[in-house]
């Protein structure tokens, strides 16, 4: 917050009739935009990297417990 020189800041009924029109979409000025756009995107691309190489591991843990029965007739 910022500093008044001490003095305590008032709300008034106009702050309070912008922020709760910004929240509910009545305000002209809207909400501020996402700031990073490539954050998301990076975070996508993270979650499906970790999501392939889980399924990745799976499937080799089954190969190395593949057992073979060798039968003689």
């Amino acid at each position: 917050m910022t500093d008044n020189g001490g003095e305590e800041a008032k709300i008034s009924a106009e702050d309070l009739t912008e922020r709760f029109g910004r929240l509910t979409g009545e305000s002209d000025s809207g909400p501020a935009p996402m700031e990073s756009q490539g954050a998301v995107l990076l975070g996508v691309v993270v979650a499906a990297a970790m999501v392939v190489a889980f399924f990745l591991g799976r499937r080799s843990g089954l190969k190395k417990s593949t057992f073979v029965e060798v039968v003689r007739l």
